[in-house]
């Protein structure tokens, strides 16, 4: 096996499913790989890059469900869900990647979820500080609420108490009322009100 960028982000990703995002070291990711700590340096500068392209990898499906389907804003933000739920500590790691300055994962969500609404909602009518705010409010609230599942489910396997299952819902539900909020906004734009 030729070392890669790839193969070292595969890797990692392997580990985050098995042990979480917090037992995700680049040493963990060399032992896994079978080289040396130094060796994954030369493809991959340090963690917070590590945890950039997995939270990229993570986030890649979006990005070929769009090319070949259009989504609603709030199928977007379901579909950001799941994949963030699809991996452990998924939503953990992106919102981590979201943090960091000039963050392509951030951008990439964001415009996403931006397009969606602009298919959605009269573009002319709405303004476009309307459009991101909309946009920020989608995007942190699905990262956010899909962070706090995993994060609940993790103490309820850890503790043996019970899980709230209600938080799928509700972000849902949340998702459409802010949706809800901004047609609002667009209909009373329409009116003149």
């Amino acid at each position: 096996m030729q070392l890669s960028r790839s193969y070292i982000v595969d890797a990692a990703l392997e580990i985050l499913d098995t042990y979480g995002f917090a037992d995700m070291t680049m040493r963990r990711v060399a032992t896994q790989l079978g080289v040396a700590p130094g060796a994954l340096y030369w493809h991959i500068s340090n963690k917070q890059e590590l945890v950039a392209a997995i939270a990229e990898a993570i986030i890649e499906p979006i990005g070929v469900r769009l090319a070949t389907t259009p989504l609603s804003p709030d199928e977007l933000c379901t579909s950001l869900r799941e994949f963030l739920l699809h991996h452990r500590d998924g939503a953990e790691v992106v919102a981590a990647a979201m943090s960091q300055p000039q963050s392509a994962v951030r951008l990439k969500i964001f415009e996403a979820v931006t397009s969606s609404i602009s298919e959605y909602f009269d573009t002319q009518i709405l303004s476009p500080s309307d459009i991101e705010a909309a946009a920020t409010g989608l995007t942190h609230l699905t990262v956010g609420a899909a962070a706090l599942h995993q994060a609940g489910l993790q103490f309820a396997e850890a503790t043996g108490e019970e899980f709230d299952a209600d938080n799928e819902w509700q972000s849902q539900n949340a998702v459409r009322l802010l949706l809800a909020g901004l047609r609002m906004k667009e209909l009373e734009s329409q009116n003149g009100k």
